[in-house]
């Protein structure tokens, strides 16, 4: 049996966007999914020092209007081989306005329950 650790339910949505190192220079693209209440798992095309602070602005898909989140970056690994230059990181948010937060949570939990009807699946696998 896995020793699960996270403390929130996780949902895959993806959603593209653009962040920067808080008080660097050191900025990019990112591919945020796997996103929970505490935080999100992202793909970046720089590679980030653990505990440093992004600041994050992305895009959904449906919309054009962009939303704001800074959170600290608690793990990096490197992607695959065919990907060496993008990095996995994942970010415990910090801030986040809490209607851009509730809209953020009501996305990825749709696009997570429209996968599951999609596959079939209609209940929790435990």
């Amino acid at each position: 049996m896995v020793d699960e650790r996270r403390k929130y339910m996780r949902f895959g949505a993806s959603i593209s966007g653009e962040f920067q190192v808080r008080n660097t220079q050191t900025k990019g693209l990112l591919i945020a999914d796997n996103f929970s209440r505490g935080g999100f798992k992202a793909i970046l095309n720089h590679k980030i020092e653990q505990g440093a602070t992004l600041d994050c602005e992305m895009t959904f898909p449906e919309t054009i209007m962009p939303f704001f989140s800074a959170g600290k970056v608690v793990w990096v690994k490197d992607c695959d081989e065919d990907r060496s230059s993008k990095f996995d990181v994942g970010i415990e948010l910090e801030s986040m306005d809490p209607t851009e937060r509730q809209f953020l949570v009501d996305y990825c939990y749709k696009k997570w329950n429209n996968s599951r009807v999609d596959s079939g699946k209609t209940e929790f696998d435990l």
